[in-house]
């Protein structure tokens, strides 16, 4: 079939026509979103003794007879958090974070994963920690102990090293605006848990501090054989601890 027009304007008329119908949105549910909620991720410091002490966290068996120092000081570099679990199918996403984080501000907030409604179970929340391309370290903690000899002296715990802290959790059921806090609690009790001040003096090279005070670091950033080092990783085991609450309050 041909169709004439009987002017350039009526022509005009058609494609402009031809041209809204093409880009108009289909009118189906496709483009109709589920509501959506939160888990977000925060990170603090832990204590059982200090004075200073931002959560209360009970001693156990694992820091009795050990170092007994003041944290001052203490950052974790956040490089990513991932979320998976099976909801209709499994779901696995990761959120970059790349921010150092000091430990001492109260719920110093890493970020968060948005997730649409529903049920998931199987889930898994983990925070992947390393050293930043800005030469910040995985972890670096700094404090004070008293000596045997009753001086005040100075230690610093660090590594370039990555870790993760992780939690599992049976199922999570999400609903609209919904917002789960995952807190990663730090122990610093057990940082240098079954290890004592004389032990310390004893093996570890001291530098020069203030006053006649002595400052004690147990770094590693690569392959040498640091005193102590490995005994703090396996006290990375039982260091860092995960809670998930409903209704946490983001601070985005």
């Amino acid at each position: 079939m041909i169709i004439r027009f009987s002017s350039l304007k009526c022509f005009i008329a058609l494609l402009m026509l031809c041209a809204a119908i093409s880009c108009k949105k289909p009118s189906d549910t496709t483009d109709t979103q589920s509501g959506k909620g939160k888990i977000s991720y925060f990170a603090k410091a832990g204590f059982a003794n200090s004075k200073n002490a931002k959560t209360a966290i009970i001693a156990d068996d694992s820091v009795v007879n050990s170092i007994a120092v003041n944290w001052t000081y203490a950052t974790v570099w956040v490089e990513k958090i991932n979320f998976s679990g099976s909801k209709a199918g499994f779901l696995d996403t990761t959120v970059m974070i790349e921010r150092n984080l000091n430990i001492f501000n109260l719920d110093a907030f890493a970020g968060f994963i948005q997730l649409p409604e529903g049920s998931y179970k199987d889930v898994k929340v983990k925070m992947f920690c390393r050293k930043s391309p800005k030469s910040e370290f995985a972890f670096d903690f700094r404090g004070t102990f008293t000596n045997t000899s009753g001086i005040t002296d100075s230690i610093r715990v660090g590594s370039s090293y990555p870790f993760e802290a992780d939690v599992t959790v049976t199922e999570i059921t999400m609903n609209n605006n919904d917002d789960y806090k995952v807190t990663a609690n730090f122990n610093l009790d057990k940082v240098l848990a079954g290890i004592k001040a004389q032990s310390i003096e004893m093996n570890v090279l001291p530098h020069p501090g203030k006053g006649g005070s002595k400052n004690y670091v147990i770094w590693k950033g690569g392959s040498q054989d640091v005193p102590f080092y490995n005994q703090i990783i396996q006290n990375w085991q039982n260091v860092t601890t995960v809670n998930v609450s409903k209704g946490g309050v983001g601070m985005y």
